[in-house]
């Protein structure tokens, strides 16, 4: 019974992305602006959970020194930001590639053209501005390279579907990260292989290693200093702004470091991922509003700030 209704729910799923993603694709920038407000309010009015872990990560993260007035203008951001990731995977089921690529304002992108000619590197990016818009950028842009990111599918095949074919669209590929390590092993023996992480969000004791993050004590990924190790290759992390009126896209590329590698395997492990969480916050602390603050972020060692 269950499998049938998960079909079920499959098919209203595909039936209303495609033609929401038509309706949106045709739709001119302002007034496609004006949706992604709408579903925002819709978020807003309905969603409340996220509005309490965003605001309890709020006051953890920054001690309770943020206004009740600062918190709400970052809460409306992230639910603006969360409406645009949403609406524009759809409308780019159809719309021009080219039209798409165009938005973006892209700084250091002579480090990703060098570090291409010279052979792999970890390509790492956070839930921040438009975090999707980043792998279909270099994916895109850069056809000498195969980029495969790695990210959760979800219980419906459905959606499972259209990540798939929201990335594939661009020239990227997505991977299970169910699994994925022997995969990830294999892709980078061949040089053209790039591949694609998101690093910010909390993770069981048994899949991370604990990092500092706003003096906290946090669980992180530690799979891009892993294969950074392991392979000799640098870590690059990658994040998109976006202006007010979701017109533009500002996608900044940074090195993170070269592999660390001396006898203590350990400590390099965790010195480049301590870099990577430092990194994270200093972007989080540039821009508040970009980073999605609705993730149990101080979940491993802080599960009692969720409880409601």
């Amino acid at each position: 019974m269950k499998k049938f209704i998960d079909k079920i729910i499959d098919i209203f799923i595909l039936i209303f992305a495609y033609s929401s993603g038509f309706i949106l694709s045709i739709m001119n920038d302002r007034i496609f602006f004006y949706n992604v407000k709408f579903l925002s309010f819709i978020f807003k009015t309905f969603d409340k959970r996220r509005k309490k872990d965003c605001f309890n990560n709020l006051d953890f993260a920054y001690n309770n020194t943020l206004s009740e007035k600062e918190k709400i203008k970052i809460l409306n951001q992230c639910y603006d930001n969360f409406a645009f990731v949403i609406l524009n995977a759809l409308r780019l089921l159809y719309m021009s590639k080219e039209k798409y690529i165009s938005k973006f304002r892209v700084r250091n992108e002579d480090l990703i053209k060098d570090l291409i000619n010279k052979g792999n590197f970890i390509f790492i990016t956070a839930h921040y501005g438009d975090w999707e818009g980043t792998a279909r950028y270099v994916a895109y842009k850069h056809k000498n390279i195969n980029l495969s990111v790695v990210g959760r599918f979800t219980q419906f095949s459905s959606i499972n579907l259209l990540m798939q074919k929201s990335r594939q669209r661009f020239g990227s590929s997505f991977l299970d990260k169910v699994g994925a390590s022997r995969h990830l092993v294999k892709l980078l023996k061949d040089k053209k292989n790039i591949i694609g992480l998101v690093i910010d969000h909390n993770v069981s004791q048994f899949e991370g290693i604990f990092v500092k993050m706003f003096g906290k004590d946090v669980t992180h990924t530690a799979a891009a200093s892993i294969l950074a190790r392991k392979y000799n290759i640098p870590i690059v992390f990658a994040y998109t702004t976006l202006s007010a009126d979701y017109r533009n896209y500002n996608l900044n590329f940074v090195k993170i470091c070269n592999a660390i590698i001396t006898k203590d395997s350990k400590a390099d492990i965790e010195a480049m991922t301590q870099l990577q969480a430092d990194f994270t916050q200093k972007i989080i602390n540039e821009n508040k509003g970009e980073w999605f603050w609705f993730h149990k972020r101080f979940k491993a060692k802080y599960s009692e700030i969720y409880k409601y």
